[in-house]
């Protein structure tokens, strides 16, 4: 920055405006300089500071789907968000008459909207272009497994013990020792 405005001093020869300085002083008008220097600031031609960036997507269905392919991801967004809004009113329904049937219903929807969520994880950040071919399917597969293990053992507990909103009210419950 200092090397324009030495530059701009230098080339600037004449005031801009009636100010002169008396010839006491070998020091131009201020007046002068800021002329000189936002005159050449904007008779300067502009710097290009952006560079043109290629498309980039993050999952294969988002490029399959640029490419012309055909898949339903805006309906499994869809189904996530109903997932949601179902949880929103199942998880009180649940706490408040708590059975094996509501339990279960709450179980299934809760494990199914985890599994939604892991599968978009999985399937943004273990992508084959970073991992090859042989992990992402091995991830998929995976969590297919964690997901049938989850429920499995939900379903154990909701039919040979005290069920899900049961056990979080005894845990709720608890006092602490004195």
């Amino acid at each position: 920055m200092s090397a324009i405005l030495l530059s701009t001093t230098l080339r600037c020869s004449r005031p801009l405006g009636p100010l002169r300085l008396a010839s006491i002083t070998s020091l131009r008008p201020s007046s002068q300089f800021v002329g000189c220097v936002s005159r050449s600031i904007l008779s300067a031609k502009p710097i290009k500071l952006t560079i043109p960036v290629q498309q980039f997507t993050t999952t294969p269905i988002k490029m399959a789907s640029a490419a012309g392919g055909s898949h339903h991801h805006d309906k499994l967004w869809l189904l996530e968000r109903v997932l949601s809004l179902g949880l929103l009113g199942l998880i009180p329904v649940a706490f408040l008459n708590p059975s094996a049937i509501g339990d279960t219903i709450l179980a299934s929807v809760m494990v199914l909207h985890t599994y939604i969520g892991f599968k978009s994880i999985v399937t943004d950040y273990v992508r084959p272009v970073i991992f090859g071919t042989v992990i992402p399917p091995i991830a998929q597969g995976l969590l297919l497994l964690l997901t049938i293990a989850v429920s499995a053992g939900l379903i154990q507990f909701i039919r040979n013990d005290v069920g899900i909103a049961n056990a979080v009210k005894r845990v709720w419950a608890i006092k602490p020792a004195p």
